[in-house]
């Protein structure tokens, strides 16, 4: 299998993971991953485990962002709420 692959973004930075990257590692259509920086690089690691999307949502509650104005904060929690009661998490 070849392991590099050179892609395009869509509109808004969003990306296509070839289906041969997603069998590789076991994940459907939909799925979560885990974005971080290091050495300059951008590391995507899937995240597999049903308690750690929960986990991360319950701590998105718990931001305190003050690049936000209060509404949009308020509007943002309410949006994450209903997503952590009402969704497949």
């Amino acid at each position: 299998m070849q392991t590099t692959r050179f892609i395009k973004s869509f509109s808004k930075g969003q990306i296509t993971i070839p289906k041969e990257f997603r069998d590789l590692f076991g994940i459907g259509d939909e799925f979560w991953l885990k974005l971080s920086i290091q050495d300059g690089k951008l590391i995507a690691e899937p995240v597999a485990n049903e308690g750690t999307k929960r986990d991360y949502a319950r701590q998105l509650l718990q931001i305190k962002g003050e690049w936000f104005s209060e509404n949009e904060y308020l509007s943002m929690r309410e949006v994450v709420k209903k997503r952590i009661t009402h969704s497949s998490l």
